[in-house]
């Protein structure tokens, strides 16, 4: 029952246009988006303002983060940076613990990931140990004060007004932008103007340092780390999988592989399967004559432990940063 809820509020939220019972909803949706800004908006005051304090660390702090729910790349982006700083500083990551997915996957690709709803005290705690510490999903975490805001935007973002939730997908306005240095705006390749877009950032927040983001296949394995090439799946009838904050970035790039897609099904970002839905699952795609799925790196932790009668391949992407060297140069300047 919840996962339909889920489901039904996901599509609700892609309608481009509302009507009949949806007005209802939608109405009702905005009131609570416009309440919610308000206790946003105040609280950032109250920061911005020293109302409330937060704690400024002896070590170096770099937050990557969002303004929407999911699925912009920010964890991503938080394994790339480890990987391009940790060869010259000590480097931790601090994670509020949030999605399991995102923490085994962190920990498979990193190592010194910690865990805490407080960052602010793991910083306290970590200090002797690390001269850098990353904040994943760090941006309105503001119990700790940063050396430098990172903030990741998804195309789909630049294609919705800024509304709040749960009327839209934002969990601030735009406007808090302010806070941040800089701003890379990921899937750019889904973009029909990017320069338009980023035009449009410039005009508003005229401080702000951009860059551009995109997703470029690594391998294709499977669940014991064989690797396929293109020509290799090129006979097989796929059914698409995926319970990750932008699914259609996913089925956009597997679209671009020309691998034959015959069904393409997301569920809510983090959501584990249980084993009698798996089966439910693969039973329904063997009816439709579907013997093989394919997923991202994120959703092996979001199916069953044992996996029987279907194929499973994991599509493994790269984050490519456009001019990579002029963003590692402003990163440097923090660190050194």
């Amino acid at each position: 029952m919840i996962l339909q809820i889920k489901k039904w509020y996901l599509r609700f939220l892609e309608k481009d246009k509302k009507k009949g019972g949806d007005l209802f909803f939608h109405c009702l949706f905005f009131s609570l988006s416009l309440l919610y800004s308000c206790i946003v908006s105040l609280r950032n005051f109250f920061y911005d303002t020293g109302i409330f304090k937060a704690f400024t660390s002896p070590k170096k702090v770099i937050s990557l983060g969002n303004i929407s729910w999911a699925g912009s790349g920010k964890t991503t982006l938080t394994i790339w940076l480890y990987k391009k700083v940790s060869k010259k500083i000590k480097t931790a990551i601090l994670r509020r613990g949030y999605g399991d997915d995102e923490g085994k996957l962190l920990n498979q690709t990193t190592k010194d990931v910690y865990s805490n709803i407080n960052r602010a005290s793991l910083a306290k705690d970590l200090a002797s140990e690390f001269d850098l510490f990353i904040l994943d999903d760090g941006f309105q975490h503001r119990k700790l004060n940063r050396d430098l805001n990172i903030v990741v935007m998804g195309a789909r973002e630049f294609r919705s007004n800024f509304t709040l939730i749960p009327a839209n997908i934002f969990r601030e306005p735009l406007n808090s932008l302010k806070r941040a240095q800089i701003v890379i705006i990921n899937y750019i390749n889904e973009l029909k103007n990017p320069d338009k877009t980023k035009e449009f950032l410039l005009n508003k927040f005229r401080h702000l340092k951009i860059f551009s983001a995109r997703y470029t296949v690594k391998k294709i394995t499977d669940l014991h780390n064989n690797e396929y090439t293109l020509p290799d799946l090129m006979m097989r009838r796929f059914g698409a999988i995926t319970a990750i904050g932008y699914p259609q970035g996913f089925f956009n790039t597997l679209k671009s592989l020309n691998l034959t897609i015959l069904k393409e099904i997301s569920y809510p970002d983090h959501y584990k399967l249980t084993d009698s839905e798996f089966s439910t699952l693969r039973e329904s795609l063997h009816k439709e004559q579907i013997h093989d799925i394919i997923i991202t790196t994120k959703d092996k932790y979001h199916l069953p432990e044992e996996i029987s009668g279907i194929n499973i391949y994991i599509l493994e992407v790269d984050m490519v940063i456009e001019n990579e060297d002029a963003f590692l140069r402003e990163i440097e300047k923090i660190i050194i």
